[in-house]
């Protein structure tokens, strides 16, 4: 049964608790995802490891890029 409309979470709020979870998972998933590629690679073209810790490198790079494109987005949203 939903809470009554007085009680239901706002919207900013909603998008606060998504950030807070986008986050964490950016920054987990995006180098597990380029270390898994890169070892791929690695063993497709026997260049271990020097593969495997470019796509991590590569994948903490762009986990960092979109955090901060998310923050920005956040703080355009506060600011409004």
């Amino acid at each position: 049964m939903a809470p009554p409309p007085d009680k239901r979470p706002s919207d900013s709020a909603m998008r606060s608790a998504a950030m807070l979870v986008a986050i964490p998972t950016l920054l987990i998933v995006s180098p597990l995802v380029g270390f898994f590629l890169g070892d791929l690679g690695d063993k497709k073209f026997h260049t271990s490891p020097w593969l495997g810790i470019l796509g991590l490198v590569l994948g903490f790079v762009a986990a960092g890029r979109e955090v901060s494109l998310i923050y920005r987005r956040y703080l355009d949203s506060q600011e409004r």
